[in-house]
């Protein structure tokens, strides 16, 4: 007997083939990120910082911003705490700074 009584076969997710164009191939560094939120969406800033000229400040250049749906958040979170154990088994623990 069949889980499914209508009969219905059950829906596949669609494959997923990720285009990266040749303008964003190189990627940006970051050393510096700031997360930021509303109701609706997350902001992701990603920055570079440099010294700033002025003694005991630090500029902090935004190179990349990306806005995520909430909906988005837990499966981001998922995937690099995924991608940091795959990491850290092959390359030993990250130590944080600061």
């Amino acid at each position: 007997m069949s889980d499914n009584p209508s009969g219905d076969q059950p829906r596949q997710q669609p494959q997923i083939r990720v285009v990266v164009s040749d303008d964003l191939k190189h990627g940006e560094y970051a050393n510096f990120a700031i997360v930021q939120h509303t109701a609706h969406e997350f902001t992701l800033d990603f920055c570079q910082t440099m010294p700033s000229g002025e003694a005991g400040k630090v500029n902090a250049e935004v190179v990349a911003r990306v806005k995520i749906a909430p909906t988005m958040v837990g499966q981001v979170m998922r995937s690099l705490a995924n991608a940091q154990s795959k990491y850290e088994g092959k390359f030993g623990s990250i130590k944080a700074l600061g």
